[in-house]
């Protein structure tokens, strides 16, 4: 074998695992990226509710009202989400939470 054929051989192989292990850690980069984006807004979401319902339960004096810690409302969104995306609609779980189908308006009205 000539060694100009080698050289070309050794460089094309080489190429060819660069850019393997490029697109194995771009994937890797973007799923790190995803989960801690999920993360993030599931956070948000827990306070987001904990400070409604800490609003609601203060313009209604005698009221009561369940508060359950930031961590477990974070757990229950982030597993949610990631339900979300890789199925397209929400787990089973959320179900007795979610508002029921509206129905159509009739005809005639606006």
């Amino acid at each position: 074998m000539s060694p100009v054929f080698l050289v070309l051989t050794s460089a094309g192989v080489a190429a060819l695992v660069s850019g393997l292990v490029t697109l194995l850690s771009q994937h890797l980069e973007r799923r790190s990226r995803r989960n801690e984006l999920l993360l993030s807004k599931a956070l948000d979401l827990a306070i987001t509710r904990t400070d409604r319902v800490l609003k609601i339960v203060d313009a209604a004096p005698g009221s009561a009202a369940t508060l359950y810690d930031d961590a477990f409302l974070a757990e229950t969104y982030y597993r949610w989400f990631q339900h979300l995306l890789a199925h397209g609609k929400l787990p089973p779980d959320a179900t007795p939470l979610r508002p029921p189908p509206a129905r159509p308006m009739a005809a005639g009205r606006s």
